[in-house]
């Protein structure tokens, strides 16, 4: 209701004209304002106020995303939006996608918070635009900037659990930007590490950036490189009596992505825009365990993955008619090798095609925008997809904006679920689902805006690993999942020195999972009878709840001053249990909410120097984001009170 109540005052307020932000994760350059799915956008100036430790500090406080992280320096971490899983929301880096074609899911521990410039996040459907993996939303993460006179930028960042080690993690951070006549230059390189406040969880990492840009008239040229080495350890949950489940468990990967980008705009109204990448992954696991005689086996796991890939776009506008033409072709391929000591290695390849064709209308009615779209996806693997879409935004009255949208997504089948050796299923359709969005936004003042999304998801044929009809386990298209929620966006200066921040949302999410209920062999005989039934559960891994609240005191003689607080519900998983053998039963277990605090505290020496303290979970709150793997370890723990420190100098 506060957020209604709060819609309703707004309806009193004179209306302003906001500057214009332009956004490019609808594939194109547009107004944000006249984009009708739900959209964020955070520059660098908002990034350097969280104070971030990583990125995931910063997407888990904005309304209807919900992050994941294992507490371990280096580990995957990953993003769902409006309770749709990881594996279904694009993250793309420079309009590049980083979605892994082995698991569906784009690690956002493999990029650099430094090298971020801008982060755009769309919370609806973009399978009409992107194609696969888009049922959640997507994120798009731009490490590229214009340069008007020579820039360079250095930090280094201590941090710490514990307080009589000082330098527990550390990064060192610099970049240099230079325009030179026609020409754009820049690169940055990261080096951080990490002792772990756990056994077995150090970390090392490299990361390095770098453009190359060339503008003419009416030609612009870009060339872009992203690289990614890190080394971690793998301690896996934490048990009732120990530390870690692994201590020698541990991971390696390396990305190497790389883009060319032409774009030409031949005539006022006409653009075109033309990306060439390429995308190399090698990860590198390494696991032992100790049998039943105390020997200890080793394997090793190699995944090499290659993406090649076209993307061409072209804009026409006239009067009051947009109309964008698409076309994505790409290549995939993957080289695995696993080698176990005590069994022959195994080894195995895939590899697809995949082209789309896509369009988007939008035309304008005085100040009504209607932006139909659709793609058309085949595969060589999968098949065919077709992608639908629609928007319309309208004025409601003077100063209230209504926004609606309806669209049809997919997530692809992953090469893990088609190709696994001897179990994967080449049969498989992709996830599909429908989703729908009515958002109102308002800006009474130049100083204030809020928004309020009511909205709507469902998919079906989600896939899931269940026995087959040779009673082989194989990934099957069999489950469902349906979310209903809200969210409310609001920020509001307060005046010259204060800003605060108010993100909410509530999620209604619930499964339909073919699970196993009864499952019973006959040795004598030699016969078996499984019974798998359908079952309606709230959704796993999805908080009910999320809020946030910031202020940002920009205070006089170059001090600031940061507070946050996050607030996460509850959320559940499911384990099954075989205690009534043959009756197969789901065990819930809960992660409980919890309640962060984050401050952070700066100063401004010379005009160029910046120096800042502060601290991450200041109440040093118990919490987990990751499940484990049985009802009876203690999940994946996060850390507790961090304090950090940062120098940086911007010249």
């Amino acid at each position: 209701m506060i957020p209604l109540a709060f819609l309703v005052i707004l309806i009193a307020q004179p209306i302003y004209e906001l500057d214009e932000i332009v956004v490019t994760a609808t594939r194109y350059p547009a107004a944000l304002q006249d984009v009708a799915l739900a959209t964020i956008v955070i520059d660098r100036e908002e990034l350097d106020e969280f104070n971030p430790s990583s990125l995931t500090d910063v997407l888990q406080t904005y309304a209807g995303t919900d992050t994941k992280d294992y507490g371990v320096p280096g580990t995957v971490s990953s993003i769902s939006i409006r309770g749709i899983p990881s594996n279904g929301t694009l993250v793309l880096i420079n309009g590049h996608p980083l979605n892994s074609i082995t698991v569906g899911m784009a690690d956002l521990s493999a990029i650099n918070l430094s090298t971020i410039e801008r982060i755009e996040i769309v919370k609806g459907p973009v399978s009409s635009l992107y194609g696969a993996n888009g049922l959640g939303g997507a994120v798009n993460i731009i490490t590229t900037k214009g340069y008007k006179k020579p820039e360079f930028k250095m930090s280094f960042c201590p941090s710490t659990t514990d307080i009589d080690v000082p330098l527990q993690s550390r990064e060192f951070f610099a970049k240099l930007g230079l325009p030179a006549g026609r020409m754009i230059f820049d690169i940055a390189a990261t080096y951080g590490a990490s002792d772990g406040f756990r056994e077995n969880s150090e970390y090392t990492g490299y990361y390095l950036t770098g453009s190359l840009g060339y503008e003419l008239d009416n030609t612009k040229f870009i060339s872009s490189l992203v690289y990614s080495n890190r080394e971690y350890g793998l301690p896996g949950p934490m048990l009732a009596d120990s530390t870690s489940s692994s201590l020698l468990d541990h991971e390696k990967d390396e990305y190497l992505l790389g883009d060319i980008n032409i774009s030409w705009n031949f005539l006022e109204n006409f653009a075109w825009d033309n990306t060439l990448f390429a995308d190399r992954r090698f990860i590198k696991y390494h696991t032992a365990y100790t049998d039943l005689s105390q020997d200890t086996l080793e394997s090793d796991y190699d995944y090499l993955t290659y993406v090649v890939g076209v993307n061409s776009i072209a804009h026409f506008k006239s009067g009051r008619t947009d109309l964008t033409i698409g076309i994505d072709t790409h290549f995939d391929t993957l080289e695995t090798t696993e080698t176990h000591e005590l069994s022959r290695d195994t080894i195995w390849n895939a590899s697809s095609h995949n082209i789309g064709a896509w369009l988007e209308f939008k035309y304008r009615i005085k100040h009504i925008i209607l932006a139909p779209s659709l793609r058309y996806d085949r595969n060589s693997r999968f098949g065919n997809f077709l992608s639908p879409g629609v928007g319309l935004i309208s004025p409601l009255i003077d100063n209230l904006w209504i926004k609606l949208s309806a669209g049809k997504a997919f997530r692809a089948p992953t090469f893990n679920d088609l190709f696994w050796p001897n179990a994967g299923n080449p049969d498989l359709k992709p996830e599909h689902g429908w989703a729908y969005e009515l958002r109102f936004e308002s800006s009474p003042s130049p100083t204030l805006f809020a928004a309020l999304s009511l909205f709507a998801r469902s998919v079906n044929d989600r896939i899931a690993w269940l026995p087959g009809d040779n009673n082989m386990w194989q990934p099957q298209n069999v489950n469902h999942i349906s979310v209903r929620g809200v969210d409310f966006e609001m920020n509001k200066q307060i005046n010259d020195f204060t800003n605060i921040y108010l993100e909410g949302s509530y999620l209604q999410a619930k499964q339909r999972n073919n699970e196993i209920t009864y499952d019973f062999y006959d040795w004598v005989a030699d016969t078996s009878l499984t019974i798998i039934e359908e079952v309606k559960r709230d959704a796993a891994f999805t908080p009910k709840y999320t809020a946030s609240a910031r202020l940002h005191f920009s205070l006089p003689y170059g001090y600031d001053f940061n507070i946050e607080g996050l607030y996460v519900a509850t959320q559940v998983n499911y384990y099954v249990s075989y205690d009534e053998y043959p009756d197969i039963t789901m065990d819930t277990k809960t992660l409980d909410s919890y309640i962060m605090l984050n401050i952070g505290f700066s100063k401004k020496v010379l005009n160029y120097l910046k120096l800042s303290v502060g601290a991450k979970n200041l109440l040093d709150k118990d919490h987990a984001k990751q499940f484990g793997n049985s009802m009876t370890d203690l999940d994946y723990p996060m850390p507790g009170r961090l304090f950090f420190a940062r120098i940086s100098m911007d010249y």
